[in-house]
């Protein structure tokens, strides 16, 4: 396991504001106007966005409650899709996430992990999903937003928003979910859907065995407050320096891409699953093949990442592994 020790105490320079449009937006634009320095770490926080983003340009609702989130980095190696997933598996190692899920596993419901490829929740079951919903449907607890920044043409930095749903999970219509298949989560739901699934089953097991729940079956809820945003600023910061620390790592040390590889597999909602990805006609051909282009669907089974960060599909047609970029996906 990757273990990383910042090379100061001191911490970085943080800005919180009550609202604003996006907090990329804002912590680029500061960037492109000089007010920061951009030598060093820089954390911008937002109780609101009036117009947050999410991959694709799509909307990411920001109800009060939540983490809105962006830190820039200076990096001096190239960007990749793996950097997301790097975030995206060091935010599932958070303490907070880690004791939901040891106590989720004791409750026989699927641990929150990482979504190829920005993505993180779980998939529910019928354990976790209304009477009504697609059983195969993906809660979504956060997702993260990588984007360059750029100095005469050439990378200087990076900056990574993250947006995680503490208090409040924005209610999705079709519109909003655009065929994405996910309902949002938040952390404060997830703890009452754990409690609750723990306490059912300490009835089961009290009457299977007849005994009482407290001698038997242990406690019936989570022993953990429910969180607050504000407390979550520090740790999640923090979490994504180590992201970004490991994956500077990647250039200089053989061992450290492949270990991380590996150790990912245990956080990928996606592995072992067989799942339909359809892709979209390339923008870049003309318009009017654009227009009668149709979409690529693809169906397999999920194998892992390649070290590019893309994902590999074992396709059922000719059983052989394929590499994914992009795409819809949906389990099946």
């Amino acid at each position: 396991m990757y273990s990383y020790t910042p090379q100061t105490s001191q911490p970085i320079p943080h800005k919180h504001l009550a609202v604003c449009g996006s907090t990329n937006n804002e912590l680029m634009q500061s960037l492109a106007q000089q007010e920061i320095d951009s030598s060093q770490p820089y954390l911008l926080t937002a109780s609101q966005q009036t117009a947050g983003r999410g991959q694709r340009a799509r909307t990411w609702q920001s109800p009060i409650g939540n983490i809105y989130l962006s830190l820039y980095h200076p990096l001096s190696v190239p960007i990749s899709g793996l950097l997301s997933l790097v975030v995206g598996f060091h935010l599932t190692r958070l303490p907070i996430i880690q004791q939901i899920n040891r106590q989720r596993h004791a409750a026989n419901l699927p641990p929150i992990g990482v979504k190829w490829a920005n993505d993180i929740g779980y998939y529910a079951t019928n354990h976790t999903i209304e009477k009504n919903s697609e059983g195969n449907s993906f809660r979504k607890l956060a997702g993260i937003l990588i984007e360059p920044v750029a100095v005469d043409n050439k990378i200087t930095g990076v900056v990574v928003g993250v947006g995680i749903n503490i208090e409040a999970a924005p209610v999705l219509g079709d519109a909003t979910q655009e065929s994405m298949g996910y309902q949002a989560v938040s952390l404060t739901q997830i703890i009452d859907e754990t409690a609750q699934a723990q306490m059912t089953l300490n009835a089961k097991n009290e009457k299977a065995q007849n005994q009482t729940a407290h001698n038997q079956a242990g406690p019936s809820t989570l022993d953990l407050p429910y969180p607050k945003a504000d407390d979550l600023y520090l740790p999640v910061s923090t979490t994504i320096l180590r992201a970004i620390h490991q994956f500077t790592s990647f250039k200089h040390q053989a061992y450290s891409l492949p270990s991380f590889i590996e150790d990912y597999q245990s956080v990928n909602v996606l592995a072992g699953r067989q799942v339909q990805i359809t892709q979209q006609p390339l923008k870049d051909i003309n318009q009017s093949d654009l227009e009668t282009a149709k979409p690529v669907v693809l169906q397999g089974e999920v194998m892992g990442l390649n070290e590019d960060g893309s994902l590999q599909l074992k396709t059922d047609l000719e059983d052989k592994i394929v590499k994914i970029y992009t795409g819809t996906i949906r389990i099946i």
